[in-house]
């Protein structure tokens, strides 16, 4: 009996576990690793390969180098260092869990920094507005 309870206790969290992001039912894989691509900003010119399997419902995308993606919140806790109070905007949209984005630096067309009298309950945070190069306009 103990260990039937056992089982039923650990069920929610094993389900939990095997939660996928998917965008439209299909679930997405960077470089073989499973991620909800919407929470990733890489450089277009960097993607060697998009395949899509209509059966399985994935879609695996493979990038010519393998660089480094920074997660946002790295950005704001350096920038927290220093004492700055910031917020994060990627192609004009706020970043409000920047712990769950990841940015490859290539993937950056523009940086602007601007000083703000408030955001939300912050008062004069900074605002990193991050343009990438798939939003640019031309």
């Amino acid at each position: 009996m103990k260990k039937l309870i056992y089982i039923l206790l650990l069920l929610p969290f094993a389900a939990m576990a095997q939660e996928v992001p998917s965008v439209n039912g299909y679930k997405t894989f960077l470089d073989n690793k499973q991620v909800d691509i919407t929470h990733y900003f890489i450089d277009p010119d960097n993607v060697a390969d998009i395949r899509t399997d209509k059966n399985t419902k994935d879609i695996y995308i493979t990038r010519k180098e393998q660089t480094e993606l920074v997660c946002l919140a790295d950005i704001l806790n350096e920038l927290e260092k220093n004492g700055t109070t910031a917020v994060i905007k990627v192609n004009d949209s706020l970043i409000e869990k920047p712990e769950t984005y990841y940015l490859e630096n290539n993937a950056i067309s523009r940086v602007d920094i601007e000083k703000s009298s408030g955001v939300g309950h912050m008062n004069n945070p900074t605002i990193i507005h991050i343009t990438t190069k798939n939003n640019r306009k031309e």
